[in-house]
């Protein structure tokens, strides 16, 4: 008979994608002597995946420097909130006409994606994920909007867990092969700035 989960597992497993995992990968390792770290904080504010001792402001500093320094190379002028309340950038042009979009910056020093329900509110709001914030020369963007990161989830069916249902919130750790393939057509380069954030402007 099936051992039925705890709480905090159910908790757990619903927040995090462990279909590729494999039992006992570490367990040799672990019999060694091993160390825990919680992970505490503001998913939306820090990067649980920063490492002991980083600071997180400093990984969303990074995060944002470098998604600003790539906007300003594509053309585009940037201006900042004097309070977040969901929108880290409006990100604009003032040539021949004032098109400008709003847009959350997810950053972090590795790999990770989330989305939350909360910015569904924003009508043409930009969802930045910059990746490797600490690794300059490996630093990523991936730009897509609400419903175009809804779709990632639903083909991951991630949309499914308890998480996203209940709580309206989807974190994972590290993208992996399939998600970073999904993510893949929303990966930034020079020449598709333009054409991304002016066609939702």
């Amino acid at each position: 008979m099936k051992t039925q989960m705890s709480d905090s597992e159910q908790r757990l497993r619903s927040q995090f994608d462990f279909s590729k995992a494999v039992r006992g990968r570490h367990s040799e390792q672990y019999a060694k002597g091993h160390r825990v770290t919680l992970l505490e904080g503001q998913p939306d504010t820090e990067d649980p995946l920063a490492s002991e001792g980083s600071d997180s402001q400093l990984v969303e500093i990074a995060g944002k420097h470098l998604l600003i320094s790539r906007l300003v190379a594509a053309g585009f002028e940037v201006a900042e909130p004097l309070r977040d309340k969901g929108i880290d950038l409006i990100v604009y042009r003032d040539e021949e006409k004032f098109d400008a979009s709003p847009l959350q910056m997810k950053a972090s020093t590795h790999e990770s994606f989330s989305l939350d329900r909360k910015y569904e509110k924003f009508p043409g709001l930009l969802v930045a994920y910059v990746w490797n914030v600490n690794a300059t020369d490996k630093g990523e963007v991936y730009l897509l909007t609400f419903n175009q990161a809804l779709k990632v989830m639903e083909a991951k069916g991630y949309s499914k867990t308890d998480s996203w249902t209940k709580n309206g919130y989807y974190f994972v750790r590290n993208a992996g092969k399939e998600l970073k393939e999904l993510l893949k057509p929303y990966r930034m380069e020079a020449q598709k700035w333009p054409e991304k954030i002016l066609a939702v402007g």
